[in-house]
């Protein structure tokens, strides 16, 4: 299980299971409840920037080598039912009193020291018995919160009252309340500020969960907290969140963190749901998320398939340009980044998610209207609306068009040919392309000579063949190497197959302009293409690459007194890493990191056996060098 807990958003788009319009949400109440006492002081509302969950155990983002879900373009559609619970049948303001030990909650040193006896009443509900509940308080960075979140924790599932259907523990976001030491991305300058940050926060979740695909639900709540050692009271606003489970359940799936009797190995990432999720991201401007934080990962075990649903949006750029991953960007500039990322993962499952975005602005621009913010926070969350839903508007006209060089919003340039007819000539080097949009193919023709070393490597899958089509070699995640048998003119295809050209917001370089090598090389980057090292002879070697890492395979048998030096000519740095060829598989390589200079890497063989010795270039200031290898 842990090595599904750690999958990274891949950024593969094959057919998958479209979420467009997929799931029901009931309606929202359009009656509003002020938020401010009859005296006219405001209620301290939180910044929502309510960390993981308790134990941390955040769901995570990986490390991309998760297949695709198989799954055709008639796939049944996830359908996501109505909350059952009666706590989300409305958005008025619900009037909620909790008596517990609040002094231990918000100040014990630990969450398994703050928990204590809650009893919860409803002033709405006259009548009603009161509800008992263990309390815990939970978060990370909002744990050091003056009033930290916590999660009421029942013995078993409540039948009766508004925690129907709720599971065995509710999670609350609070205001966070001034603290010593509170970090400054958290404390806010007044009770107004800490009251509409939990409201910015608590719309975002209302706006998606207009759109009715896999989202937590939220209800406001002006919570008024009993200190029961004290007899202290005082009340401020807070928001329930749906339980992950509940809401995994609602939708047909089950949390990962529930999944039990299946092989978690054989799990894949459903694409279209992941193309949704980062629409979604980019729609909200959640930054806080792009590095697979604040997501929960849910299951369809009949299809095998993997689901994401966004959340935690206290730091999102609609409501906190000055968070520091959001630099102060503007709306606009956050609009143009978004307008980028679509024109470069244009496609039609995109295109339908984007008609149906588009199908429920209606409803989402009633649920920012009914929100109790501010006339400020109103206007830029109006605005942000216009601006975003304007956008797609404009994009979803370049169905169809997006080979329009006139239309710069839906057109991307195709820099080099797709088939061997329409290859780009070039020398054997190292070039960038852009591959983009999914299912851009480039081609690249060179001239290459027989039983000669060359290497093959990238960021970037690729293919080499040979004038008959033959593939000839091919890498993907490291360098290769090999030798043609034939003189003659050579066709190397790169390809990101369907998969998004940049997850990111603002997407770096290197994830546009894909890097690409070619090149004759000294020392082969495979077993069967490494130089074998013999004991008192020194090997020089060369690193031929200018922008990028350049391998060099050496093969040698190390006794107990092995001594290995490595020195290091015209370059800044390298890598040694170095692996026993009888290894077991489990077994990782050593590694250690050269300079300039001579480098003794004899302890790198700690016990007598053959070896495998990759020595690897570092772009650094000074591109290429060149190095000695001298064995004793």
């Amino acid at each position: 299980m842990n090595r599904v807990r750690s999958i990274i958003l891949a950024t593969l788009l094959l057919p998958g299971l479209a979420l467009s319009g997929a799931c029901s949400s009931e309606p929202s109440s359009t009656s509003k409840e002020s938020i401010l006492d009859p005296d006219g002081d405001e209620t301290p509302a939180g910044n929502g920037g309510e960390a993981p969950d308790d134990n941390g155990d955040e769901a995570t983002a990986g490390n991309g080598d998760e297949a695709t879900a198989d799954t055709s373009p008639d796939s049944q559609m996830l359908t996501c039912d109505a909350s059952r619970s009666p706590m989300f049948n409305s958005r008025d303001v619900l009037n909620m009193r909790i008596s517990a030990d609040f002094t231990k909650l918000n100040g014990a040193p630990t969450k398994e020291e703050s928990g204590s006896q809650a009893v919860i009443e409803l002033s709405d509900q006259s009548g009603a018995a009161p509800i008992t509940a263990n309390i815990i308080a939970r978060g990370v960075s909002r744990f050091h919160c003056g009033f930290r979140p916590f999660s009421l924790k029942f013995e078993e599932k409540q039948r009766d009252n508004i925690f129907a259907h709720l599971g065995k523990s509710v999670k609350f976001v609070t205001h966070c309340g001034d603290r010593e030491g509170l970090s400054p991305t958290l404390k806010a300058d007044s009770i107004e500020t800490y009251e509409q940050r939990l409201l910015m926060e608590d719309t975002v979740y209302q706006v998606l969960d207009q759109l009715q695909v896999p989202s937590l639900k939220t209800r406001l709540v002006r919570l008024t907290y009993h200190d029961a050692p004290t007899g202290k009271e005082e009340t401020h606003l807070a928001f329930v969140r749906e339980p992950e489970d509940e809401m995994a359940e609602r939708c047909g799936m089950v949390e990962l963190e529930e999944l039990s009797g299946v092989d978690a190995s054989q799990l894949k990432v459903d694409q279209h749901g992941l193309l949704l999720l980062n629409l979604l991201h980019d729609f909200v401007i959640q930054y806080d998320g792009i590095e697979g934080k604040n997501l929960v990962t849910m299951v369809d075990p009949d299809r095998m398939a993997i689901f994401y649903a966004p959340y935690d949006f206290d730091l999102v750029g609609v409501s906190r340009p000055d968070y520091v991953a959001n630099e102060g960007r503007t709306l606009e500039q956050n609009r143009d980044a978004f307008a980028d990322w679509l024109r470069r993962n244009q496609s039609p499952t995109l295109f339908d998610q984007i008609n149906m975005v588009l199908g429920r602005a209606d409803q989402m621009q009633r649920a920012v209207d009914q929100s109790n913010m501010n006339e400020e926070n109103h206007e830029v969350f109006s605005r942000w609306l216009s601006l975003y839903l304007g956008l797609l508007r404009d994009f979803g006209a370049c169905e169809g068009h997006t080979d329009d060089p006139s239309r710069p919003l839906c057109h991307v340039e195709d820099d080099h040919g797709d088939l061997p007819d329409s290859a780009s000539v070039v020398d054997p080097g190292e070039w960038s392309a852009r591959i983009e949009p999914p299912g851009d193919v480039d081609m690249f023709a060179a001239d290459l000579q027989a039983n000669t070393l060359y290497s093959l490597g990238g960021r970037v899958p690729l293919e080499l063949f040979d004038a008959q089509q033959n593939l000839v070699a091919s890498a993907s995640d490291r360098t290769v190497s090999f030798k043609p048998s034939q003189t003659g003119t050579y066709y190397l295809r790169a390809s990101l197959g369907e998969q998004m050209v940049s997850s990111p917001l603002l997407p770096s370089p290197e994830e546009i302009d894909r890097y690409i090598s070619l090149y004759t090389d000294d020392h082969g980057a495979s077993l069967e293409t490494a130089t074998t090292l013999e004991a008192g002879k020194a090997v020089e070697g060369k690193w031929e690459l200018a922008k990028g890492e350049d391998e060099d395979w050496f093969l040698l048998s190390a006794g107990a007194s092995t001594n290995l030096h490595i020195v290091l000519r015209d370059t800044d740095t390298g890598r040694i890493e170095v692996s026993r060829r009888d290894a077991p598989a489990e077994e990782l390589p050593l590694e250690e990191y050269l300079l300039e200079g001579d480098n003794d890497v004899s302890s790198l063989f700690e016990q007598p056996g053959q070896y495998v010795v990759r020595v690897i270039q570092l772009l650094g200031l000074r591109a290429n060098g060149s190095y000695t290898v001298t064995l004793q």
